[in-house]
């Protein structure tokens, strides 16, 4: 049974493309504006989609809406494929991609904790942490296995990285249908429970204003850290390296993120709490270290090193951080609650990708990795408070406020 969740887990992340789209589209001859309109575009589809696709999982179940996920993960990548023959399918392919992140988006991860309670039992803290964490790292595995994988095909043909990106979303829809049914999300004693919209009421009180503090600094922190990814792209470009090679820096920062992840879902829970305090500050380190001496001889090495500081450490910190807010959700709104986070993370994101574009193009792009590693640094500092203010790596009982 878990062989197939893992399957699943590692085909819905292997996007081969997913740190050479930007590269793809300078090859055929787009420019940063329209490139920036694009992915507002995307954005704009995933904050639009994210919460309602989430609410409808938890209410009916995740399976059907991961199924669904992966025939859109298809189409995207046929779309992409035929990206050369105008904008419009470069724009209708963002729209497409951006449901085809949002369906799984916290549904994934709140099916595996769901599925783990019921195989696992709800008492057991340290093998639910466990198999949320190898699930994770399955993921991290895909991306480390898209740096190395896409870069080959990239390096002898754009047309055929979307082919095998197709191919692979056929097979991550087999998985989808291989994935054990599960039941609608209820507590331990089979009681009855309130739907999700109810239960983000609740979650609205003002007991639960050190909750959202999590949230919402972990949404700034993580759109901060995506448009870098993104950006990234263009500063080792800028620096002359071939795709093939970007690719390979992100498979190294991938790796290190993927051997962190599988780590800390093995140690114990004060362990795993003081890591993710240290691994929070990798965050703001990693685009000053990325943007340290702009034009010399060794701003190749500090711009690859900072890639892999930042998709290291933020592989460990940000499973540890969606752990820890799913298990401090409601049990019946666990995917609309992390995807309320999500939604928050996708609407700055949308802010943020076409600003620092504007600021790249007056102060040049290392500017955008110093003002990211001021973001960084203050929504770190409130994350590392926030953490340390709560029990963090365990599980609420029924008897707390969150599900009165």
């Amino acid at each position: 049974m878990w062989a197939r969740v893992y399957a699943f887990g590692f085909l819905s992340a292997l996007y081969l493309d997913q740190f050479l789209w930007l590269v793809y589209l300078l090859h055929l001859g787009y420019g940063p504006v329209f490139i920036g309109l694009q992915y507002a575009l995307m954005q704009a589809g995933r904050l639009a989609f994210d919460l309602p696709s989430s609410m409808f999982a938890d209410h009916f179940g995740g399976r059907a809406v991961l199924v669904a996920g992966s025939l859109t993960k298809f189409l995207a990548a046929i779309l992409f494929l035929l990206a050369g023959n105008g904008p419009g399918y470069v724009l209708a392919g963002s729209l497409v991609i951006a449901i085809s992140l949002t369906l799984p988006s916290g549904v994934d991860l709140a099916y595996v904790r769901g599925l783990s309670e019921r195989v696992e039992g709800g008492q057991n803290e340290a093998g639910l942490v466990r198999r949320f964490a190898d699930y994770v790292a399955m993921q991290r595995l895909a991306s480390l296995g898209s740096g190395i994988l896409g870069g080959i095909i990239a390096s002898a043909s754009f047309s055929w990285l979307y082919i095998a990106e197709a191919i692979g979303s056929l097979m991550m829809f087999a998985a989808a249908l291989a994935l054990p049914r599960g039941e609608r999300a209820s507590l331990a004693d089979g009681t009855a429970v309130q739907g999700p919209v109810r239960a983000l009421r609740e979650l609205g009180i003002p007991a639960q204003r050190a909750f959202w503090t999590l949230g919402i600094s972990a949404a700034a922190l993580w759109a901060l850290s995506s448009v870098g990814t993104e950006y990234s792209q263009a500063l080792l470009l800028g620096l002359n390296l071939h795709p093939f090679a970007i690719s390979l820096v992100f498979a190294a920062a991938g790796g290190a993120g993927w051997l962190l992840t599988v780590w800390s879902g093995r140690l114990r829970p004060s362990a795993r709490k003081r890591l993710l305090r240290v691994a929070l500050w990798g965050y703001p380190v990693a685009p000053g270290v990325a943007a340290a001496t702009p034009g010399a001889a060794w701003a190749l090495s500090c711009a690859t090193g900072g890639v892999v500081l930042g998709r290291g450490s933020g592989g460990a910190a940000s499973m540890l951080l969606e752990q820890t807010i799913i298990a401090q959700a409601p049990p019946t709104a666990r995917a609309t609650t992390l995807s309320a986070v999500n939604t928050v993370q996708m609407g700055l994101q949308l802010i943020l990708f076409p600003l620092l574009g504007l600021l790249s193009a007056k102060a040049g792009v290392a500017s955008i990795f110093v003002a990211l590693a001021f973001g960084l640094l203050a929504a770190s500092a409130v994350l590392v408070r926030a953490v340390g203010a709560r029990t963090g790596m365990t599980a609420p009982s029924r008897e707390g406020t969150m599900h009165r």
